[in-house]
């Protein structure tokens, strides 16, 4: 299994460089600066809470006093991908999220369970309490503490869940972003036709950083960045999918004139998310979107018949004009202005395109196990292009991402193929003309995910705090990632640093400030 790009290597020298400054004990506390970054919680992880009701899960920050924060529960099935199509079981299951809207219906067990998600954001948490206390409406001893450590600075910092007793807003009032699932049909469950579309929408995901519109299932066709000063314009032609430049067979339109389904459509305080399968003869091909109120994550599974070639690029539309494009091996960047050049082409890791009308940073990863897997990259920016524009208008401004020029293998579970394929686009969304530097940092971040633990926070018999063992001391996979990565860095850190690192790190491991990813 191959994941690329290789998070050990950044990883290490992210680690070499803290170790350094990061020294166990200096953390600050209660200071992750992480505004972008969410924290996922299985319900594995917070047992304590195991059987309620998801809306009388509330979260709280320690600083100075309890101070309630925004917190969702995602509930997750084990569900037939058949079923998603209102059809027969296939045999293909996905751990999926539910949704009683669509077709993949509502979880069976209404009450938080293993595989639920409990999210908040990282920006949100606090320092632990001078001594043991609870917050006002909230059931005695039904804490969970989640500790939250940022493997670049060494930071810390602590969130509090506990169960309500019903008379708190688990949203504290707040809502980071706003998501709308407007099909012009009507409702999804009578007039969705999921055998062969086009099935028209006028949907929207936004925040005070920026906004997004679908027009149909694949169809992303708007983008406007909202953070800082950016002038709001829309920046996007179209989110395209082809098999190779000006090939025209297969395109995110002719995914959605075919068949196809949504397996969820939700808006929640922290997160909103739109999940859905069916791209031609790929059925079961999947991806799901996860908005954050200054992030997106764009997951996708690909599920086919083997296939020649395939490609993922943001073509922007004409405001982009005089925004620069940037990416890991393009640093002097390139003018989006319809007018051709010829940027260094290869495995990128990250891209920006920046300029009045706002930035957005993109890094991405994958994840397979199919020998050999490589990629390159794509760029056009002409107002006469010589590649036939599958979709949306007739040129190509900046149109860059990445393009899987070799031949993949059978992917689809469905046809008995065991071989993967599955990537992550994650775009930041970020105020006017960032610097090289920010995407850097941005991607360094990527690269070196926050980690979190859990355990219980009750108060003992003689009034003290009772340190319950941890909920969740071992390492485990968050969405997107794999243990290979965690163990990767800390062997690279072993390796670099030599006994005196590792004796650091195992320090740290100890006193509850690394935990899994």
């Amino acid at each position: 299994m191959r994941l690329l790009p290789l998070a050990a290597a950044v990883g290490l020298v992210l680690l070499l460089s803290n170790s350094l400054g990061g020294v166990p004990g200096v953390a600050a506390s209660g200071a992750i600066n992480r505004p972008e970054d969410p924290i996922v919680v299985s319900g594995a992880n917070a047992t304590p809470l195991l059987g309620i009701a998801p809306n009388l899960v509330v979260a709280f920050k320690y600083s100075g006093g309890w101070q309630q924060i925004p917190v969702q529960v995602d509930e997750k099935k084990v569900v037939d991908l058949g079923a998603i199509y209102n059809n027969a079981p296939s045999g293909v299951t996905v751990l999926g999220y539910t949704d009683a809207g669509t077709f993949t219906g509502a979880d069976s067990d209404p009450n938080l369970d293993a595989n639920d998600e409990i999210v908040f954001m990282a920006k949100d948490a606090g320092v632990i309490p001078p001594s043991f206390s609870e917050p006002p409406a909230v059931v005695a001893n039904s804490g969970v503490r989640v500790s939250i450590y940022d493997p670049i600075t060494a930071d810390t910092g602590t969130v509090f869940l506990f169960r309500q007793n019903g008379t708190l807003d688990p949203a504290a009032g707040v809502q980071y972003v706003q998501y709308t699932f407007s099909l012009n049909s009507g409702a999804y469950l009578t007039t969705y036709n999921k055998a062969a579309g086009p099935n028209p929408e006028n949907s929207v995901a936004s925040s005070p950083f920026y906004s997004q519109h679908f027009s149909d299932r694949w169809a992303d066709d708007e983008l406007h960045v909202l953070a800082g000063a950016s002038t709001g314009v829309d920046i996007l032609d179209r989110h395209k999918a082809l098999f190779a430049p000006g090939n025209c067979v297969r395109s995110e339109d002719t995914f959605d004139a075919a068949e196809g389904a949504f397996i969820v459509n939700k808006s929640g305080p922290v997160r909103a998310i739109r999940s859905y399968i069916g791209a031609n003869s790929g059925p079961n091909t999947q991806r799901d979107h996860f908005f954050y109120a200054q992030r997106q994550d764009i997951v996708t599974a690909l599920r086919v018949h083997a296939i020649p070639s395939v490609m993922d690029f943001f073509d922007y539309a004409p405001a982009a004009s005089g925004m620069t494009y940037y990416n890991d091996l393009n640093l002097s960047g390139v003018t989006i202005d319809g007018s051709p050049e010829s940027p260094a082409l290869g495995q990128i890791r990250w891209e920006m395109a920046t300029g009045a009308q706002g930035t957005i940073i993109m890094p991405g990863k994958s994840l397979t196990n199919i020998p050999s897997f490589a990629y390159s990259s794509y760029y056009l920016d002409s107002t006469t292009p010589s590649d036939a524009q599958c979709t949306g208008d007739a040129v190509a401004f900046g149109s860059s991402g990445v393009y899987v020029n070799q031949g993949i293998p059978c992917t689809d579970p469905g046809l008995g193929c065991t071989s993967f394929l599955n990537t992550t686009r994650t775009i930041y969304y970020e105020p006017p003309n960032a610097s090289v530097a920010s995407a850097q940092g941005l991607s360094a971040k990527y690269a070196a995910p926050l980690s979190s633990s859990t355990r219980a926070w009750t108060a003992n018999a003689v009034g003290g705090t009772s340190e319950q063992p941890a909920l969740s001391a071992l390492p485990a996979p968050a969405q997107g990632r794999s243990q290979l990565q965690a163990h990767l860095l800390l062997v690279a850190m072993a390796t670099a640093l030599g006994l005196a690192g590792a004796v650091a790190c195992a320090r740290r491991m100890a006193d509850g400030r690394i935990r899994h990813r």
